[in-house]
């Protein structure tokens, strides 16, 4: 199955008209992210409803709405595609590094949210793998950029974080999913 590729950021983000910014355009995805692991079949309307309650949106333009559907269907396929293809929705990278750590950290808060989003204990029973990965997740969520000078290392150290936050994602995602039912044990 080849991944659908997700809306455009820059056009979401203009389209968006002023009424969010990058780092919370950011946000959006991780709170569809979240969403969909632990509801693999959320609707727009409890999507729309969960970032009305974040206070991200509220009362979207029909092109910001259709932009934000987009990006609920192409995240489920993402998510659900067995190449792995999972891609997080981030500032391109001719923004500041320090613009896109931040962007980082605001999808991370915003997975936390969408994924805890039911209230319920399931989060708790989960494996020791995706607990750890849940703390790594949180601690990025909270990352502060502390230096503004931009090097090379700095960019690899970037990309790093965000293949392990993509894998981290797929694995919670599995977890959540549990076994397929043509899954043998032996």
């Amino acid at each position: 199955m080849s991944a659908t590729r997700l809306p455009d950021f820059e056009h979401t983000l203009a389209i968006a008209q002023g009424n969010l910014d990058a780092l919370e355009l950011a946000e959006c995805h991780g709170v569809a992210c979240g969403l969909l692991c632990r509801l693999p079949d959320a609707s727009l309307d409890a999507y729309m409803g969960l970032l009305d309650m974040l206070e991200l949106v509220n009362g979207p333009g029909s092109g910001f709405k259709i932009s934000l559907e987009e990006l609920l269907n192409a995240s489920r396929a993402q998510l659900a595609d067995e190449d792995m293809s999972l891609a997080l929705w981030l500032p391109n990278d001719d923004e500041t590094l320090e613009e896109r750590t931040m962007a980082l950290a605001q999808w991370c808060s915003g997975f936390l949210a969408g994924l805890g989003s039911s209230g319920d204990e399931t989060v708790n029973a989960m494996s020791d793998e995706v607990n750890e990965a849940l703390s790594d997740l949180q601690q990025i969520s909270i990352a502060e950029v502390v230096d503004t000078e931009e090097s090379e290392d700095d960019e690899n150290a970037f990309a790093e974080i965000v293949e392990y936050v993509r894998v981290a994602i797929l694995m919670i995602r599995e977890d959540f999913r549990g076994p397929d039912e043509q899954d043998f044990i032996h």
